[in-house]
């Protein structure tokens, strides 16, 4: 049985209330949407990053009903990712925004993570420079780059116009060939 043909199968079994479907649709794409919302958001720490991947399968499953089975189940979870990301993303901001504003105790829980080792290789270095993004360009480069979508695939996911999705990964890759990469 092909991939698309299994996620079908699945998101049948858990629209009818088997939630061990969603166990399994996990256990075939946890760790893409995980990677995902690594690269697209590079600050993540590990466990943020596991929280969100959560988050996004259960809010699949809430929402699952709304789901039409066209063979990009991938993607429309990458929707859903790049939507929990862009929240975690406000929440921080507006944290820091606290913090500047009243001191460290005022936002709750520190969100300033240590530093990594200095020790600079290929993954430490690509890791910096897609920080330097935007993250508007940075969820297009990744979607197309790293995870292997078309350009329109992309658009569909964070959506937007596939315009706008090609002028971000053309932005997106000047800028990486500006900064050395």
């Amino acid at each position: 049985m092909n991939a698309s043909n299994l996620d079908a199968e699945l998101v049948h079994r858990l629209v009818g209330g088997d939630l061990g479907a969603l166990g399994e649709i996990y256990l075939r794409l946890g760790g893409d949407v995980r990677s995902f919302l690594a690269r697209v958001e590079p600050d993540l720490s590990r466990e943020d990053a596991d929280d969100l991947c959560q988050e996004t399968f259960l809010t699949f499953a809430d929402g699952v009903s709304r789901y039409v089975e066209q063979g990009n189940l991938r993607a429309w979870l990458f929707g859903i990712a790049v939507r929990k990301a862009r929240a975690h993303r406000r929440k921080r901001w507006w944290r820091s925004g606290l913090r500047r504003r009243h001191g460290e105790g005022a936002a709750g829980v520190s969100l300033h993570r240590p530093a990594p080792d200095d020790q600079v290789d290929a993954r430490t270095r690509i890791h910096r420079l897609m920080e330097g993004l935007p993250a508007a360009q940075r969820e297009v480069f990744v979607l197309t780059v790293f995870e292997g979508l078309s350009v329109q695939q992309a658009a569909e996911v964070l959506g937007i116009r596939e315009n706008a999705a090609s002028t971000r990964l053309y932005r997106a890759r000047r800028a990486l060939q500006e900064a050395g990469a």
